[in-house]
């Protein structure tokens, strides 16, 4: 084989080998931009994180576009920085959506505690009022007892008069008896007494009277 076709072929092969690593070069390239490219987009499709960090995630895309339009000199530095910028946003969402659960959690804390404190002043009120009500009760309970008393005492006090008035009454038909019993005894006795003065009359009348003789039989 002659030289210049030996040259040749040595020509075609570090040809080819140098479009064969171009290749593995830009596929490398390709696939570290849309490895960060899909965890960026999945990072922001993400409920509870893509709402956060909106600065962050500003940064990592102008950091991935700027690895997609990086020199070969400049592709690692661009994939690092790159990196780096997505674990930010990541880690950026990561505290604030743990702050707004936490903000959240106090939110609900302060509810559930504001709501039980109403809970024990309704408690409390209705505590005072059911202590309210028995002190009522009891109240109006003393004042029916008292007024019960006063209606007995009355009672009693008025049976007391009038059993008194019954004996006084009593007492004074006795003495009304007593003087009617004494005034028909002396009645009586003024009766008898008149009745044994008229018949003590009366015999002396007789006694006054001319006897009349008795005839003599005839002979």
């Amino acid at each position: 084989m002659s030289r210049p076709d030996l040259n040749l072929r040595l020509f075609a092969a570090l040809f080819a080998l140098s479009c064969l690593l171009g290749v593995t070069h830009a596929s490398a390239r390709d696939e570290n931009y849309q490895r960060l490219a899909d965890q960026l987009d999945g990072l922001a499709a993400d409920p509870a994180l893509g709402q956060h960090a909106p600065v962050q995630f500003e940064r990592a895309r102008a950091a991935l576009a700027a690895l997609k339009d990086a020199k070969r000199s400049e592709r690692e530095e661009r994939t690092y920085v790159a990196e780096r910028r997505i674990e930010i946003a990541r880690t950026s969402a990561q505290a604030e959506s743990f702050e707004e659960q936490r903000e959240s959690l106090q939110r609900e804390n302060d509810r559930l505690q504001l709501a039980q404190a109403r809970r024990d002043a309704a408690q409390a009120r209705a505590e005072v009022e059911r202590q309210r009500l028995q002190s009522q009760i009891r109240a109006e309970e003393a004042e029916r007892a008292r007024q019960d008393a006063d209606a007995a005492r009355a009672e009693g006090e008025q049976a007391t008069h009038e059993a008194e008035a019954a004996r006084a009454e009593a007492d004074q038909a006795k003495r009304m008896a007593d003087a009617q019993a004494k005034a028909t005894a002396l009645a009586k006795k003024e009766a008898e007494l008149t009745a044994a003065v008229s018949d003590d009359s009366g015999k002396a009348k007789q006694d006054t009277k001319p006897k009349k003789k008795t005839p003599l039989p005839k002979k």
